[in-house]
This record gives structure tokens, sequence and C-alpha cells, in this order.
């Protein structure tokens, strides 16, 4: 196996990339689907890394788009958490973790230190890696041996309902084909969830919304998990109102509040939606790092 200058790469179980970055990591739990084994039958690992602290000087934005390539992986001037948001879902659906639900990594790992990755998938594993239906399986077997995942109870929301009936209806249409003929400007997320933005400022709609992935959509704005417990089992077209930042002041503090976005949360729910948040502890699925080293100076 072939490694560039200056980087090392340990293939030991639980641990990948002893070197400029070392992650240590237990096994996942055995709840877990199996993840996607090599063409030798073994876990997925790359060829050939190359991890360097970033140096370059500010200038144009970086052309190149991070992610997968076709022979492997490429990051650039990135954070240690785009790694461990792109080797994981929350199985409880959702775009990314939040870096409140990970935990053991040091702050210069969130957004201090950026990094250049460049990796290479094997010859032998290749022809599986261009095809897209098992691309991102296997991207994210080959990094998902830095962490392991914990349940842990954390302060959560728990969605319920009202004492009056919801303030939205039953979707009419579910499939985005459907949708599309009667709002051309619907996008998709990459969360898979439909959303038509509003005429005024900071409204949108959401189509097919069941509530357990109401929960997951607003979690990121309450900055806590929504856990579902409406007992609503169907599929709803969802609309409420955010307000938005307001435009900056000359000679006024410009920074946003920490809580701007998510002391609305209460407003869209209970005010708009006619359903009901309940503080509560809950048991969440975290991303947990047992050792990371920063990266050494070669």
């Amino acid at each position: 196996m072939g490694f560039r200058r200056g980087i090392s790469v340990a293939m030991a179980a639980g641990v990948l990339f002893a070197g400029p970055v070392a992650v240590l990591a237990q096994a996942v739990t055995s709840a877990e689907a199996a993840p996607p084994v090599g063409a030798d039958g073994k876990p997925l690992t790359f060829d050939v890394v190359s991890i360097r602290e970033d140096n370059s000087e500010d200038g144009p934005q970086n052309t190149v788009q991070n992610g997968p390539t076709p022979d492997g992986y490429h990051l650039k001037d990135g954070p240690l958490l785009a790694v461990i948001q792109t080797a994981y879902l929350p199985s409880e659906g959702g775009l990314t973790f939040r870096p409140d639900r990970i935990t053991g990594l040091p702050a210069w790992a969130f957004n201090l230190i950026h990094y250049d990755i460049d990796a290479r998938v094997s010859e032998g594993d290749m022809p599986k890696w261009k095809d897209p239906a098992s691309q991102t399986a296997m991207l994210r077997a080959m990094l998902q041996a830095m962490f392991h995942r914990e349940n842990k109870v954390i302060p959560i929301y728990e969605l319920t309902v009202g004492r009056k009936n919801p303030k939205f209806k039953p979707s009419e249409a579910t499939a985005l084909a459907e949708i599309r003929q009667k709002h051309p400007n619907v996008v998709t997320l990459r969360s898979g969830t439909f959303v038509v933005a509003g005429p005024n400022p900071g409204q949108q709609t959401l189509f097919g919304m069941t509530m357990r992935d109401l929960g997951t959509f607003l979690s990121t704005l309450a900055r806590r998990p929504i856990q579902d417990k409406t007992g609503l089992t169907g599929k709803y077209d969802i609309t409420f109102q955010i307000e938005l930042r307001p435009p900056p002041q000359e000679g006024t503090d410009t920074a946003i509040p920490p809580d701007f976005y998510s002391s609305q949360i209460f407003s869209i729910v209970q005010d708009q939606l006619a359903l009901k948040l309940n503080a509560a502890k809950g048991l969440v699925e975290s991303l947990v790092i047992d050792h990371v080293e920063r990266p050494s100076a070669n």
C-alpha cells in the first residue's frame, strides 16, 4: 500500500488517519446495519490518503467541489467537523449531526484548523465506487472508522397536539411531479423535504411532511432535538413564518443574538401550527470521538 510523503495511515481496527490527524474510535453498535466491505472482503478503507493543514492565504473561492471525486474524496480548506458530518447521518432522519450532538471534539476541530484532504480508492474497489448507487455508502463506511455512535439522555422537546385542531391539512400530493404542477418553484432539500418559499419574507411551506420529519426539520431551528409524540400518522402540507434577521443599520451591532431563531420555535409550533412543545429529556443518538490529535507541523 502506498502513501504520500509525510502521511501514515494505520489500518488497525478502529483507527484511521494516524499521523497528522489521529482519531481513535470504538466499534459501531451492533444495532446498526453492517457497513459495505471492499473487494477483498475486508472493511472499506482508502488506499492512499493525504491530510495536510491548509495554510493557503485567503483568495478567490475554491472552485473544486468538496466531496466524492471520480477516484476518491477531496476536501479543500475544511474543518474536521465537515468530515464527521459527511460520514454520518442521524438514524432518526435529518441532514446532519449538529455540533451539539458530537462529543469529544476539541474546539480547534470545529472551525479553527482547516485541512486539505485527498484520498484515493483502491483499484479493486474502483468499479463499485463508480456506481452512483453504492458510492455514498462506500464513502461513509470509509470515514466512519474514525467515530462511533452512542445514545445519550439530553434535553429535548416533545412535539404533541394542542387543545385546538392543528392549523395544517393532509397533503393532496406527496410526489415531486404532482407538487410541481401547482408549485413550479418547489425546491427539494438534501434531506428530501419539498419546500416552497411564500410570498412574504421568511414564509415557507413544507409538502408531504410526517410529524417525525417536521420535528427533525425544526430541530435545527430549535437548537434541540424535537421528537414526535403527536400520534398523527399522515402526511401534511405545513406553512409557517420565520422572522428574518433585520437589515443591518449603520453604527449598530450587526451580530445576530445566539437565540434569535431558536426563540421563535414556540411561536411557530404553538401559535402558527397549533401544536405544542414540552421540554423533556430523551435518548438521542450522538457521535463520540474518543481521541483526536491536533495535526503536527509537518
